[in-house]
């Protein structure tokens, strides 16, 4: 059970009392040679990236697990006890990045230092938090190792769990979620590091591409009128789309706005002197708390069946859905864990104000699983998938001792009040 409390234990191994110098080395240089591993998704590998986790987590006392997925996709759990009894925390967030392209001012996957910021593909989104997050919880287990067991020790688990492919369609989490459910092992709760500037972000959209086919007849170029152009006809249904997207705007959320529908991709034809008989157009649809996949996609079909229905000669219909993260998920602004982490942040000195995710994540697949999470890292969203990806130095040391102060509240012994 997590209890809530704004203040941390009384330690030697809090915050406050930290070494930040060893801390800046540390977690600075992990992520250094993190961002070296080119984990691209589909391209690169993990598990060079899970190796060097999995070396330092394992000289700190963690038990270490690593389990190949595919080819050069792989999960890497670790778990730390302290005690007996108390909650299970879960540290979670992903190995792979997206393809860096081109237009870099420093090679993407050889880390360049300038100006109080590590550029690199990754040093946000999400090799940073993930960085953070293994110096946290090994300076807590040394901590309380140098501690003892005495008045004030800590009670509970750590699981670091570092997991495939989320920028694809997070095979990683989809696989963890379920195995730590048949065996009993899911935790009290998550912590998922994406980059927030290491504000706590207690919901996120999700995202559902559903892939149209336009369909028309072929006809030599040189005789358009005795076809039907799948081509242009894509035009009229992209157009009956933004009406649709536009009608979205009438439904927001408090922390994440509202809804989108976005034309992402479009293929069409079969050669340069025949007229097109299909076209093929890709949206992302951004999913609230409350919508579900099935819903959105049945609200495409109706706007397909109006189309349909006024058409000269052409159809369009839903023929599959594209890979996504997932579906939106929320927790309660008043959870216990959401108040513990926001106490802890507060009694740090570092904000406590709550937030939303615009993008989806893999929180969502903890939250179906009944798991209280939220969102919180170092970095900035605005720098995510972008060229020049970067993380601030300073706020990456600091969110070391920021995680760190969070599981300490969440691990430290105390009575339980009176009912």
């Amino acid at each position: 059970m997590i209890r809530t409390s704004p203040t941390t234990p009384d330690r030697a191994d809090s915050a406050d009392t930290a070494d930040t110098v060893d801390t800046a080395d540390d977690v600075l240089g992990l992520l250094t040679a993190m961002v070296e591993c080119d984990s691209t998704t589909p391209t690169g590998e993990e598990e060079s990236t899970a190796a060097l986790l999995a070396a330092r987590l394992a000289d700190a006392g963690f038990d270490v697990e690593t389990e190949r997925l595919a080819p050069g996709r792989v999960n890497l759990t670790a778990r730390r006890r302290f005690g007996e009894g108390g909650p299970v925390i879960m540290l979670n967030s992903h190995l792979d990045v997206v393809p860096a392209g081109g237009g870099w001012t420093s090679p993407p996957f050889r880390p360049t230092l300038r100006d109080g910021r590590l550029y690199g593909r990754g040093a946000a989104d999400a090799k940073g938090p993930l960085a953070a997050m293994a110096c946290a919880a090994i300076e807590l287990a040394r901590g309380a190792d140098a501690a003892g067991s005495g008045a004030g020790a800590l009670r509970g688990e750590i699981v670091f769990s570092a997991v495939s492919q989320e920028e694809g369609d997070s095979m990683g989490a989809r696989h963890l979620v379920p195995e730590l459910a048949r065996q009993g092992r899911l935790p009290d709760a998550v912590i998922v590091g994406e980059p927030t500037g290491m504000r706590l972000l207690t919901a996120h959209k999700g995202s559902v591409r559903p892939v149209i086919e336009v369909v028309g007849r072929a006809a030599h170029a040189a005789t358009p009128a005795q076809g039907v152009n799948a081509v242009t006809a894509a035009a009229d249904v992209i157009a009956a789309l933004e009406r649709y997207s536009a009608s979205l705007s009438a439904h927001g959320h408090p922390l994440l706005g509202v809804p989108t529908c976005t034309p992402v991709l479009i293929e069409g034809g079969e050669a340069p002197n025949a007229v097109p008989e299909r076209c093929r157009i890709t949206l992302d649809r951004r999913l609230l708390p409350g919508e579900t996949q099935e819903s959105v996609v049945e609200a495409v079909g109706e706007v397909l069946a109006r189309f349909n229905a006024e058409s000269q000669g052409a159809t369009a219909a839903v023929v599959e859905c594209a890979p996504s993260t997932g579906g939106p998920s929320e927790t309660p602004q008043d959870h216990p864990f959401v108040r513990l982490c926001r106490g802890a942040l507060a009694a740090a000195g570092a904000d406590d104000t709550l937030g939303g995710l615009t993008v989806n994540c893999d929180m969502t697949h903890f939250r179906a699983a009944g798991v209280p999470a939220l969102v919180c890292g170092p970095g900035s969203l605005e720098v995510m998938h972008a060229v020049d990806e970067h993380i601030v130095v300073t706020e990456l040391v600091r969110s070391v001792g920021l995680y760190r102060t969070i599981l300490a509240a969440a691990l430290a012994a105390r009575e339980e009040a009176p009912a």
